[in-house]
């Protein structure tokens, strides 16, 4: 309160003013929260099992030293795309070329003693003969009284001698013949040796690191380095024993007979590295387990493979293995963060006409890339809660702000639009 005086006509005037004014303390409630809000997406999908597995070099090979020596050369580099035959190593030959020379002596013995034992088997036969001649003599001599008995008994020796002498001939030649054999044997194991100090690559591919350096001392078996064709690479992998059913109601309808390799082949299997988000490669079954399914953990093995001409999976590497099993056309999608999860289940906060929060259970399907399959829950014109879940309290109301959804930065979904299951490339994950 202000007092102030003021002197009007020798009159004394005071003014009493009031400089105090009351005001309302009336509640006024806050605005309703912001939201962000969106309908979901609806778009065909191709529904897929999905397997962790690992790959497999389909050609790998140890390069082995078979004979026992010291590394003369190693002829490549490490990683380098080497050729079957190419030479790797070398090892000292000199040993084996001795050897070598040796058996080809030996050979050219051989031959020149079935010549000599040809030669005595000649002179021997000629022996039967003279001796089967005067024989013939002695005998008409005797017959004639003119010959002695002693004469006879000695030709008739003679003539025995002379055929055990061409049988002799005749065993020392195959004797000469054997070891001739047992030379060229010998021959050609040593020319084999001598072949194998030059250690050449068993099939294409890349090599490893050499794991004998230069100068050393190998043995026979010893393993020098290993080669390994990536241009294509298996993958293993299992399945239970129902998605294995799921899988053969999937097949495509063939000519060829059921469960053959070529109809298995007809399956198409994609594969991503552990690690990836986006990329896929394509595929073909190539194996099934012919002992059907494993009793102790319920699986069924198979066998996928890939073209890697461009070197962008390694053997041993662990993948995901998708494989095509049914469509659903018309699929309710939606952001997966827009799920709000507790030990009762999932729910979606739906926002209707009035701008009031509602919160209603849904039944989730497969997830991928951030978006979730709605199966059961929410109408494709229904309006859930984007962002903002924490503001939204069921029953309240809320000031929405309205978004479109699209699957165009998910390349996956956004390809499996209008594309048949045989060729669309992964979009969903397991069950």
């Amino acid at each position: 309160m202000n007092l102030s005086s003021h002197a009007v006509a020798g009159t004394l005037v005071v003014l009493t003013l009031v400089g105090c004014s009351s005001t309302s303390n009336e509640y006024q409630a806050p605005p309703p929260p912001e939201v962000t809000t969106a309908k979901p997406v609806l778009q065909t999908l191709t529904i897929f099992i999905e397997e962790n597995g690992e790959t497999e070099a389909v050609e790998q090979a140890d390069v082995r030293a078979r004979v026992g020596g010291f590394v003369q050369g190693i002829s490549f580099a490490p990683g380098q795309l080497v050729e079957k035959d190419q030479e790797l190593y070398k090892i000292e030959p000199d040993t084996y070329q001795a050897n070598r020379n040796a058996a080809d002596a030996t050979v050219q013995a051989a031959e020149a003693a079935i010549q000599v034992s040809q030669a005595s088997l000649a002179s021997a036969l000629a022996s039967v003969q003279k001796a089967e001649n005067d024989l013939k003599r002695e005998r008409q001599l005797e017959a004639s009284n003119a010959g002695s008995q002693a004469s006879l008994d000695a030709a008739l020796a003679a003539r025995d001698s002379s055929q055990a002498e061409a049988k002799a001939a005749e065993a020392n030649i195959e004797a000469d013949k054997a070891k001739l054999l047992q030379a060229k044997a010998q021959l050609a194991q040593a020319e084999l040796d001598l072949e194998y100090t030059i250690v050449r690559a068993p099939i294409d591919g890349r090599v490893s690191k050499t794991e004998i350096k230069l100068g050393n001392l190998v043995q026979v078996g010893s393993t020098l380095a290993s080669v390994v064709d990536q241009r294509t690479i298996f993958a293993n992998f299992s399945i239970s024993d129902r998605k294995l059913l799921e899988l053969v109601e999937a097949r495509p309808e063939t000519e060829e007979p059921a469960d053959s390799p070529e109809d298995w082949s007809k399956i198409p299997v994609y594969l991503q590295r552990d690690g990836d988000s986006t990329q896929w490669m394509n595929g073909n079954l190539d194996y099934v387990d012919q002992r059907g399914i494993d009793e102790r953990t319920g699986t069924f093995g198979l066998r996928a493979v890939f073209d890697n001409e461009d070197g962008k999976l390694l053997p041993g590497m662990f993948v995901i293995i998708r494989l095509p099993v049914r469509q659903i056309e018309n699929a309710v999608l939606i952001p997966e963060r827009a799920i709000v999860r507790n030990q009762t289940g999932s729910y979606l906060m739906l926002v209707d006409g009035d701008n009031q929060i509602e919160q209603r259970e849904i039944s989730v399907g497969q997830t991928l890339d951030g978006w979730a399959l709605v199966r059961d829950g929410l109408e494709a014109d229904e309006t859930f809660v984007l962002d903002g879940l924490q503001r939204a309290r069921p029953g309240s109301k809320v000031s929405p702000t309205i978004t479109e959804l699209s699957t165009d930065d998910s390349p996956m979904l956004k390809a499996a639009i209008d594309s048949s299951m045989d060729d669309a490339p992964p979009t969903e994950t397991k069950d």
